[in-house]
């Protein structure tokens, strides 16, 4: 029995590390690519606007490569949660490992808050003109604040991980842990654990709101007043707006996870495929947003098919 154990931990353990290599490659690739184009190909309508497209690049970039570096599986244990490591953090510390983890969702968190900041801008440019990138870089570190403070204080959060081994052993005696890396949080009502989760979940809603409101706002001006815009601004400004609003239905793969992890928090049902799926469903975030913006901004899609064709005219 305890060999079986061992060899389907093992199995688990290089599924996921598997998933997350390959989306982790795949969303950096792609932001690296999109980071290129919105640095050296931008439009000049888009001169200021690209400082928030180079924050959104960077941050999905960093979230694939700690996606990869650290392959997490979450497991709820009443009022404690532990956290266990698949990827090359596996080979550091524990700390590390779990400091990487709070950077996850510090810059899950951010890419929330960024895209309230792209639609309030897009709404402030169609009656006032562009800031200076001096202020849209400014803004950008003002909406990043509440995020690096969570970062700081989750990442003490981390408790004893021999303490978070022995809640396990206790609560899945059949689990095989010794071929992984443990953490987690011994007290999630504890004020940094109360505080960290308090900040990813309180502004979900209001920040929604807001970006609702927002959009609105934006078509009803892009359908009165662009008699002063050309046509080929207009276009631009409707093709963004299209491009932010796919990316913010994306956070709904959140709810997967959150369900999954009510679902075995209430012990209403639990498995070590589930666990990993916590982490799992909303892993996909970075890799989608940064093709949406490749296909649904124009001037870097049609940058993109101009390399690809070259590339294929030099092959034949």
């Amino acid at each position: 029995m305890g060999t079986r154990s061992h060899s389907i931990a093992m199995v688990l353990e290089v599924i996921v590390l598997s998933y997350y290599t390959i989306l982790g490659t795949l969303g950096i690739v792609l932001n690296a690519t999109l980071l290129y184009l919105s640095i050296f190909r931008s439009p000049p309508q888009i001169k200021t606007y690209r400082i928030l497209i180079i924050n959104f690049a960077l941050t999905d970039m960093f979230s694939s490569f700690l996606m990869m570096f650290i392959a997490p599986r979450v497991i709820p244990l009443d009022l404690a949660m532990a956290h266990i490591f698949y990827g090359l953090c596996h080979y550091a510390s524990p700390f590390l490992c779990y400091a990487s983890y709070s950077s996850l969702l510090h810059l899950f968190v951010h890419s929330m808050w960024s895209l309230l900041l792209s639609f309030a801008y897009r709404n402030y440019i169609l009656s006032n003109g562009p800031p200076t990138s001096f202020k849209m870089f400014m803004c950008a570190v003002l909406f990043y604040i509440p995020s690096f403070i969570q970062f700081i204080v989750f990442t003490f959060t981390a408790g004893d991980p021999h303490t978070i081994l022995n809640m396990l052993r206790v609560k899945f005696p059949d689990y095989q842990l010794d071929i992984t890396t443990i953490t987690g949080i011994t007290d999630v009502l504890s004020p940094a654990a109360t505080f960290s989760i308090l900040n990813i979940t309180l502004p979900v809603f209001p920040i929604y709101t807001a970006i609702l409101i927002f959009r609105r706002k934006i078509l009803k001006k892009l359908g009165k007043n662009t008699e002063h815009l050309r046509t080929e601004t207009r276009n631009i400004h409707k093709q963004l707006l299209k491009a932010l609003t796919l990316q913010a239905c994306l956070p709904i793969l959140f709810t997967g996870g959150v369900f999954l992890f009510f679902l075995q928090a209430i012990r209403l049902i639990t498995h070590p495929i589930l666990e990993c799926l916590i982490c799992a469903i909303p892993a996909p975030i970075p890799l989608l947003s940064s093709i949406i913006s490749l296909y649904h901004i124009r001037p870097y899609r049609q940058a993109l098919l101009r390399l690809f064709t070259l590339r294929q005219d030099f092959i034949d």
